[in-house]
């Protein structure tokens, strides 16, 4: 039954991504996000409906009303230069051709539908429906996997939606950590006072859910998030008590196993899992040595007759490391490239910060801005020990913070005459008065006058 109305479900929401395609956007990420589809136990759980949507809102941004002007701007620039320098990579890649073709399709989708999302981030309005789709999608999942942390008493391992980029628990707790300070932004810009609860009610169940996934690497993550949230919160006080007492109560909720298991930290060098990362780091430099202009392809350490190349008779695992993945994997050269689109958004939440310092109409840009800067540490931190190199929903980000300073900076080159005439421009016209109007109100006016 949940399948039948997922599907006519979507079969009604294709038709309006074409003729409204920013309905589409919303539709691809929730479903790209959320994976509802694999959740419905029905014959739709296997259709395609990531292409549906993708080809459904790229028609209705062809030929719809929407303008047509390509977002230029250093992201989008980046990401057109990722895209074309991982597809000139790809005759060159010693990975085999079906992996390599499938991982360099999924890519491909995903990086132009960025662009196409870009084109249509027009208004504040979208970029808050598009930051509420992030948060509603993996929102599912906070309630179901920290809602089974809290049952068990945090014996309950949590994992993300599956077959998602996300599925495994540590790339699920990184993911969290990204989330945690849109849901933060959503918290400082909301006015209804039940969603505000329900918002900080959800920020503290993703902490729980965070440790929940017995993920090390988001341990040294969620400090990392805590100590930066706390930076770039307005009350500085008031931040410290409540981000530093949230943790503690996750950190004391949390049993034995969980505490040893982060004890482990302090050993890493007795620990086989840590072993195993510098090992195929290691791999995977030699392999950008070897080929430091087209890397030797998607999931190169994997597969036994690439890693022979460079360690003849090495074990073969994945890179779990953005920096070391997309190195080993594409290059030097495309990876700078990659690079350069974290750099460019760290660049635009620091200038959109300083555009908006004394602009309290611009205010809901700043607050967004700060937050995107302790999303940009969560997935640099996590990062570093996780294979999420070419993660959907941390671009969308980006995306979405290039989108409010191209806002941002149109609002303040706009002269103050303009910005007076444009809040003339949006105020109601006031009804005319009984007094004041027609031939018995002029009189009276006249009347007055001497």
């Amino acid at each position: 039954m949940r399948s039948l109305f997922f599907v006519l479900d979507m079969l009604c929401l294709l038709p309006i991504a074409m003729a409204r395609p920013f309905v589409g956007v919303l539709l691809w990420d929730w479903i790209a996000f959320m994976s509802p589809h694999k959740i419905v136990w029905g014959f739709g759980m296997d259709w395609p409906w990531a292409l549906a949507s993708f080809v459904a809102t790229a028609i209705g941004w062809a030929f719809s009303r929407e303008p047509k002007q390509i977002a230029v701007n250093p992201t989008t620039v980046l990401m057109a230069l990722f895209v074309l320098g991982v597809t000139a990579n790809m005759p060159f890649a010693l990975s085999p051709w079906p992996a390599e073709y499938e991982e360099w399709m999924r890519v491909l989708k995903m990086f132009l539908f960025f662009i196409i999302t870009a084109c249509l981030l027009t208004d504040k309005r979208r970029i808050d429906a598009l930051i509420w789709i992030i948060v509603i999608s993996i929102g599912y999942w906070i309630l179901d996997q920290g809602g089974a942390a809290v049952v068990t008493l945090g014996h309950h391992k949590a994992f993300g939606p599956p077959t998602s980029m996300i599925e495994d628990n540590n790339a699920f707790a990184a993911a969290l950590l990204v989330i945690l300070p849109l849901l933060n932004y959503l918290r400082l810009q909301t006015r209804h006072k039940i969603v505000r609860t329900g918002l900080i009610l959800l920020l503290g169940l993703t902490m729980l859910a965070v440790l929940a996934s017995y993920s090390r690497g988001a341990f040294l993550g969620i400090l990392a998030v805590t100590i930066v949230l706390w930076s770039r919160s307005r009350n500085k006080a008031g931040g410290l008590i409540v981000l530093g007492a949230a943790l503690a109560l996750g950190i004391l909720f949390m049993p034995a196993a969980w505490v040893a298991r982060m004890h482990t930290i302090d050993h890493y060098h007795h620990d086989g899992s840590a072993e195993s990362r510098l090992y195929i780091w290691g791999v995977a430099w030699r392999l950008a040595l070897h080929h430091p202009l087209t890397g030797a392809g998607f999931h190169a350490t994997t597969f036994a007759q690439v890693v022979d190349t460079v360690v003849p008779g090495g074990r073969t695992l994945a890179i779990h490391s953005i920096w070391f993945q997309v190195l080993g994997e594409q290059g030097f050269l495309v990876f700078f490239i990659w690079l350069g689109i974290t750099l460019a958004a760290a660049w635009n939440a620091h200038q959109i910060v300083r555009l908006t310092h004394q602009r309290e109409d611009l205010a809901w840009a700043r607050d967004l801005a700060r937050m995107v800067q302790v999303s940009i540490v969560a997935y640099v931190v996590t990062g570093t020990f996780l294979p999420i190199g070419y993660w959907d929903i941390y671009f969308t980000v980006l995306v979405a913070l290039a989108a409010t300073k191209a806002l941002v900076v149109k609002a303040v080159t706009e002269s103050p005459a303009d910005r007076s005439h444009a809040w003339r421009a949006r105020q109601p016209r006031p009804r005319p008065s009984r007094t004041t109007s027609g031939p018995i109100g002029a009189a009276r006016a006249g009347a007055r006058g001497r």
